[in-house]
């Protein structure tokens, strides 16, 4: 007995049958799969946060000196400088070299530093303040000697009063750091992302 078509011959004891539905599903894997090939081969597809913006100009290194300090608030130029350079190393996607090495340097200011009381006790005593730091920045291209970026950046952390001096000595440090670190994120977010 001979069998009616191809496609009804049994392998086994199922039938083998291609079906459109089959062919459909193939279909539609085959194509999702070319499409996210081609989107990824080279059509300009580009991660958020794996290049540099425009405004840089191709520029692949920068110099960050430490930050000239107006502030009462002493070692506070090296401590944002160096939280910044950090967050630049961190990042990887501009090299930091000296001076004479750069494309882009990053100057600073430490303009104002404040304590503000903002946790007190039943007998009227400060028990919390929040540190402010205003930092003025500029990011200037040295090929061309033209600024890419002026601006003022405000930051802030908390701190409590230990017993001791020197106990709120050093949490007032740990709180200078804290707010460094948060200056560091929003230059490197307003450098590498122009926002």
């Amino acid at each position: 007995m001979k069998p009616k078509s191809n496609a009804a011959r049994t392998f086994g004891r199922k039938p083998f049958l291609r079906t459109a539905r089959t062919f459909g599903r193939k279909s539609f894997l085959s194509a999702a799969l070319a499409l996210a090939l081609s989107a990824v081969a080279g059509c300009g597809y580009t991660l958020v946060g794996t290049s540099n913006p425009e405004n840089l100009k191709g520029a692949r290194s920068i110099n960050i000196s430490i930050f000239r300090n107006e502030s009462s608030e002493p070692n506070l130029g090296f401590v944002m400088a160096e939280a910044t350079r950090n967050r630049f190393l961190n990042d990887g996607r501009l090299r930091v070299v000296d001076s004479g090495r750069a494309e882009i340097v990053l100057d600073g200011v430490v303009r104002e530093y404040r304590l503000d009381p903002i946790g007190f006790s039943r007998s009227d005593q400060v028990q919390r303040y929040r540190v402010f730091v205003k930092t003025s920045v500029r990011l200037r291209d040295l090929r061309s000697g033209k600024n890419i970026l002026l601006q003022d950046i405000e930051s802030e952390s908390e701190f409590d009063v230990d017993r001791t001096v020197s106990g709120s000595a050093e949490n007032r440090d740990e709180t200078n750091e804290k707010a460094a670190s948060f200056f560091s994120e929003e230059v490197v977010s307003l450098v590498l992302e122009g926002f």
